[in-house]
């Protein structure tokens, strides 16, 4: 399939290849976000390429299983004969002599897999780094995998690797145009704005996600057959996930995102809900969330463009908030035999839903907003959902779904609806936050209506009058980044 999107990671790992010295990489990323796929392609440039993943959990039962995993793939990949290692010294060092002249890409993917039976692993690939794989200059040594608060901690935030890594990527999904361009390469043409948008309220932007859509079918068609049948790819997903990455954690963790999943909510609201203390574990499992890419804490910014002492937690994964509020509920009357899901007008609570999902998405790709508004980064103070505590200096509290702050002091109120039907009542609901909202002197508010959705014929004329600018998500689906 061809590949799309990922320019800019790509022209910085192909930067690296103008270095004079071997370069160590990082890439985490969520799991299914295309990690593997990305130095695949990188890879293609290269004169040599390994690649070599950790088996996971159920795969590598031990060591013993892992280590001889390596050997017979990179004697495969190295045309040599296979070797018997008894450590990871062994193995690595192995390596280092077949990777020792010659422009190489090696791969190691899923590290916290390869590597999870040894506790001195880590350190192992900081001593075959010093002292072999750094000494060929053309050498590029790439750590990645889906467990990104393992990497964090054991390579990024490792004191034994300062100094060492010369690029540390971040994958997040894909923007809304790479969508659309994926979706024109596998002709899905015929598909609207709604039923696109339809199926990234379940997907995001996930590519493995977007690859098993049948681009013959109705959105409702995909999302019947993937999300409430057995056989679907993301019936069961939310479970592989979790006891995959997180493992002994996946538990607990579950817990956090479902309580998170009811709505935005504080850390301390967390703790309240788990009635556990509020303390460094439950810090260190929000942050793991955070990492893995299923939590994203907004902070309210103040107008000095520094965050207030206030912040929510939200699920700002599609997927998870999707099967958290819609596949999880119906799958005991599914694996019973019971009413099948065939038509979204059997789900409860799917529109209202698709209201969430939307705002997520949007906010995945606020950048894109800026320039519908003839903004440039370097014009924003902060662009984040606000939330306005009732207190005795205001009118009132209200919550904006995305509130851009510019350096010239103007501010704009942006309002996200994702509804059928978009009509004038969205004027009063707009209005009534205007008029609670406490901005400083001299400052201008300016309302921004981002949607998708029919605006109604006759109320056009009114929504143009009242908001700044009319964002429709088609237009976002055919933008140029």
């Amino acid at each position: 399939m061809k590949f799309i999107g990922r320019k800019k990671e790509l022209k910085d790992l192909e930067n690296l290849k103008d270095k004079a010295t071997a370069s160590l990489v990082v890439v985490k990323g969520r799991r299914r976000i295309g990690k593997s796929r990305l130095i695949e392609e990188f890879g293609k440039s290269a004169k040599n390429y390994i690649e070599i993943a950790g088996l996971g959990p159920k795969e590598g039962g031990n060591n013993a299983s892992q280590l001889e995993h390596f050997s017979t793939k990179l004697s495969i990949q190295t045309n040599s004969r296979q070797k018997t290692f008894s450590n990871w010294t062994e193995a690595l060092f192995e390596l280092v002599q077949a990777t020792t002249k010659g422009e190489w890409i090696i791969l190691l993917d899923e590290i916290s897999w390869l590597g999870r039976f040894d506790p001195l692993f880590p350190e192992k690939i900081k001593d075959a780094w010093d002292t072999g794989f750094k000494k060929n200059d053309k050498l590029i040594l790439v750590l990645c995998g889906s467990v990104s608060s393992w990497i964090e901690k054991e390579i990024v935030m490792n004191k034994s690797f300062e100094g060492r890594v010369s690029l540390d990527l971040t994958l997040n999904e894909l923007t809304i145009p790479e969508i659309n361009q994926f979706w024109k390469s596998v002709k899905t043409q015929h598909m609207g704005s709604f039923e696109k948008m339809m199926i990234l309220s379940v997907t995001g932007g996930i590519p493995k996600y977007l690859e098993e859509v049948l681009s013959k079918n109705s959105a409702e068609k995909n999302l019947v057959r993937l999300c409430f049948e057995k056989s679907g790819f993301l019936y069961n997903e939310f479970d592989k996930i979790f006891n995959e990455i997180f493992q002994k954690k996946s538990k607990v963790l579950q817990k956090i995102v479902k309580i998170c999943s009811k709505g935005k909510v504080t850390i301390s609201g967390v703790a309240e809900a788990l009635k556990v203390p509020l303390n460094s574990d439950m810090s260190e499992n929000i942050k793991i969330l955070e990492l893995a890419g299923f939590l994203k804490r907004d902070h309210s910014f103040l107008f000095d463009g520094k965050p207030s002492k206030y912040s929510y937690l939200r699920v700002n994964d599609n997927y998870v908030k999707f099967y958290l509020s819609q596949i999880e509920p119906v799958k005991a009357v599914i694996e019973s035999g019971g009413k099948k899901i065939s038509r979204w007008s059997d789900l409860k609570s799917f529109y209202n839903l698709m209201g969430y999902q939307f705002e997520n998405l949007i906010l995945a790709n606020r950048t894109l907003i800026y320039s519908h508004l003839n903004l440039q980064d370097r014009d924003i103070i902060s662009a984040a959902p606000y939330t306005q505590r009732k207190s005795t200096k205001n009118k009132g509290g209200c919550q904006i779904d995305l509130f851009i702050h510019t350096q010239l002091d103007v501010f704009y109120l942006c309002e996200i609806k994702c509804k059928k039907i978009i009509d004038a009542t969205v004027i009063n609901e707009v209005q009534a936050k205007m008029k609670i909202l406490k901005i400083p002197k001299r400052s201008s508010l300016k309302p921004v209506l981002i949607y998708e959705g029919e605006v109604y014929p006759s109320h056009q004329e009114k929504l143009e009058e009242f908001f700044f600018k009319l964002i429709p998500f088609s237009e976002l689906l055919e933008a140029n980044e």
